[in-house]
């Protein structure tokens, strides 16, 4: 397969950004400590993205003796590691709405994020699709979308002027989005 998912150029969003940490970790240390015992294939598809530290603790989590130690396989456990994390977020989303909300437009906010994370799940088919027919336009487009309906989420917050309850979970949503679409399916030696 010739096609690449490496490093896509990302168009700039018109949210406000601000509210995430995307700095990446300072510690090559925390990086070292957490690949102890890991294939070293792992290691070295995690330890060449944006976020190596998000790849590890994502990734982890869905790997079995059946997950071939190669970047495609890397990126479709990554996409349930996107998954996973947004049915997380919604969750969290609809727990936050069924309690007395702190502000009158709080419900709003959370009905928008329930709708911008229902779009990433249901993303995922086209995703995997695009991974097996190693379509990068098409995988690019869909995480770019996701990525899109993350900073909507957090905008609304902006927007009423009410600080986001799920920060931290779209934060580590976007960290994770951007490192599948910076894993390149033809590393080589991996």
């Amino acid at each position: 397969m010739s096609t690449t998912f490496a490093s896509v150029a990302l168009a700039p969003s018109p949210f406000d950004t601000q509210s995430f940490s995307f700095s990446k970790p300072q510690e090559d240390q925390t990086f070292f400590i957490l690949s102890i015992g890991i294939n070293p294939k792992l290691q070295k598809i995690c330890g060449e993205i944006d976020y190596p530290i998000e790849c590890l603790t994502s990734i982890i989590p869905f790997l079995n003796e059946n997950v071939a130690m190669i970047s495609m396989s890397i990126l479709k456990v990554e996409i349930d590691a996107i998954h996973n994390k947004t049915k997380e977020a919604l969750d969290k989303t609809y727990e936050l709405s069924m309690n007395p909300p702190t502000s009158r437009l709080l419900p709003l906010c959370l009905k928008s994020c329930i709708n911008h994370y229902n779009a990433i799940l249901e993303s995922k088919q086209r995703i995997l699709n695009a991974i097996s027919m190693g379509d990068a336009n098409e995988l690019s487009m869909e995480l770019s979308h996701n990525m899109e309906d993350v900073f909507a989420c957090e905008e609304e917050f902006n927007k009423a002027k009410i600080e986001s309850p799920i920060t931290e979970l779209n934060s580590l949503l976007v960290k994770i989005i951007t490192n599948s679409l910076t894993i390149d399916v033809n590393m080589t030696n991996v």
